[in-house]
């Protein structure tokens, strides 16, 4: 029975230590607020998203994609690569406590998007499908909440999928040879449509 209880004990001693691991350091934390904010807010001036409120499973995806090399492979992707710079020295076994703190960061609650103009019609024709109805995202697909990337950022990846220098199939043979098509249907008229349509809900808001 001693022996048995003494085994239980260390399994959940062991679990607890395996949880505590999980939880990223004040390191991992500085090296990400540097550019991303001490609350994952974003800085559209660095080029940073906001991280905050954004799903678990597409910042976990993204971060090993990084990490991985199969994003920010080129180099006229610049904020790509920076972000494949500053996890260089970040463990991959620390990526998943990082993607869990920025996911449970509180972040305002959003209204339903107005079904109205081109740029809506444009946005529920290529992108509901996938980000949902309502631009928040579907974790299933890792699929990020769009409600929660500024104009410029949002701008800057469609261009990047529809140029190659993200999306690569090469590099990544899920979610961006698929998004890197949605891309390169869209003219400049048409993306920047899309763009003003979601920011423009995320400015009402504020």
């Amino acid at each position: 029975m001693r022996i048995r209880v003494s085994v239980i004990v260390l399994g959940l001693v062991c679990g607890l230590s395996g949880w505590a691991k999980a939880a990223p350091d004040s390191a991992e934390l500085a090296t990400c607020a540097a550019c991303h904010g001490a609350q994952g807010q974003g800085n559209p001036a660095l080029g940073a998203p906001r991280l905050a409120g954004q799903h678990y499973s597409y910042l976990l995806q993204q971060l090993l994609s990084f990490k991985a090399g199969a994003r920010g492979y080129d180099a006229q992707d610049s904020q790509g690569v920076l972000m494949r710079s500053a996890l260089a020295a970040v463990p991959e076994s620390a990526l998943e406590g990082l993607a869990r703190h920025y996911a449970g960061l509180a972040t305002a609650e959003s209204p339903t998007l107005a079904q109205q103009g081109s740029g809506a019609r444009l946005y529920q024709g290529t992108c509901a499908y996938c980000h949902g109805p309502d631009a928040r995202g579907n974790a299933h697909l890792q699929a990020p909440n769009l409600r929660l990337l500024d104009a410029a950022y949002l701008d800057r990846q469609l261009r990047n999928y529809a140029s190659g220098w993200r999306g690569n199939a090469e590099q990544d043979a899920i979610h961006g040879p698929w998004m890197r098509s949605i891309a390169m249907q869209l003219g400049d008229t048409d993306r920047q449509a899309v763009v003003e349509y979601v920011s423009g809900q995320q400015a009402a808001e504020e």
